[in-house]
């Protein structure tokens, strides 16, 4: 994929997951990327890899308009933190003050108003913020990144994949592929208020998460359903800041079990994009198996995985 953007691309989110995939995916297309990240220390490790960088943070809009100055686009990532809707904000308005021709926010698949889920909530506030600039917009809505179970490793090592979203189905997405469309809609630079749904190829409930995981990794795994309060005790118990633990109560225990907001939605929009259709949750769970369930075991010593658990 060659660049055929001319203008510069900047990025916040530029150290994180999505934004920093993206960063990469454009760099190596030969496009010209600014990662605006928030340390010194960052600005010099994308330096030396070759990738412009600029000092400013999100809640600072003087610094952050500075660090927009002569950008063409803006790929506007913002971390799920209080801060989210200020941060977004403040990002907007600073585009519009820099001169900056067009927006791409990550927005989420279930931004909506009165989500009980506090990120949520901010999110669905910002892309209303960017349809409201007066910039030319794109707006992405991916489903729930497959990296986020990342953080059920513990359990996932002893066989257990222990969660509160029961029969609830997500379309459980790579986030290698969110940062696939983000490059390909960049790249492009052609902005006409789209707001494709992004996907996996696949609506996981609990238990389906379990059995894709299980063929990804060679180990049976099985779901292990928790009441939403013990799962919210569970994650305070683990260090999760109380907000954010009811959030994901809420997002899981209301949300995802009832299939709110949008969350079961299925879309094609990964390969009609990019032209490559998105990662299952097997094929992640393999690519991922020693950050899922730790070092790999001897073949011999692994259990066999039927399709069921």
């Amino acid at each position: 994929m060659g660049a055929t953007t001319s203008g510069v691309v900047a990025v916040t989110g530029a150290t994180g997951d999505v934004g920093g995939k993206t960063v990469e995916m454009l760099h190596d297309a030969g496009a010209h990327v600014r990662a605006v990240v928030r340390r010194p220390e960052q600005v010099a490790a994308f330096e030396a890899r070759g990738i412009e960088a600029r000092l400013a943070d999100l809640g600072d809009e003087v610094a952050m308009t500075t660090a927009l100055d002569g950008v063409d686009q803006l790929f506007l990532v913002t971390a799920a933190t209080r801060q989210q809707r200020q941060h977004g904000s403040t990002g907007v308005r600073a585009a519009a003050a820099a001169g900056v021709r067009a927006i791409v926010h990550l927005s989420g698949g279930d931004a909506a108003e009165q989500s009980p889920m506090p990120w949520a909530k901010a999110i669905w506030e910002v892309d209303r913020d960017v349809r409201a600039s007066g910039l030319q917009w794109t707006i992405l809505h991916p489903s729930g990144f497959m990296t986020n179970l990342v953080s059920s490793a513990p359990a996932l090592a002893h066989g257990v994949f222990p969660q509160t979203m029961g029969r609830g189905g997500i379309g459980w997405i790579d986030t290698a592929d969110i940062a696939r469309v983000a490059t390909t809609v960049l790249l492009a630079g052609e902005h006409v208020g789209a707001e494709p749904v992004l996907t996996g190829p696949e609506l996981l409930d609990g238990r389906g998460v379990a059995r894709a995981l299980s063929v990804g990794v060679g180990r049976r795994i099985r779901y292990l359903h928790l009441p939403s309060r013990v799962f919210r005790a569970v994650l305070r118990a683990n260090g999760v800041p109380s907000w954010q633990a009811e959030g994901l109560r809420q997002q899981f225990g209301c949300v995802a079990r009832r299939g709110l907001d949008g969350v079961d939605v299925m879309t094609d929009e990964v390969e009609r994009i990019t032209g490559t259709a998105p990662t299952s949750m097997s094929e992640w769970a393999r690519a991922n198996r020693s950050a899922l369930v730790g070092a790999d075991q001897p073949a011999s010593a692994r259990q066999p995985v039927s399709g069921q658990l």
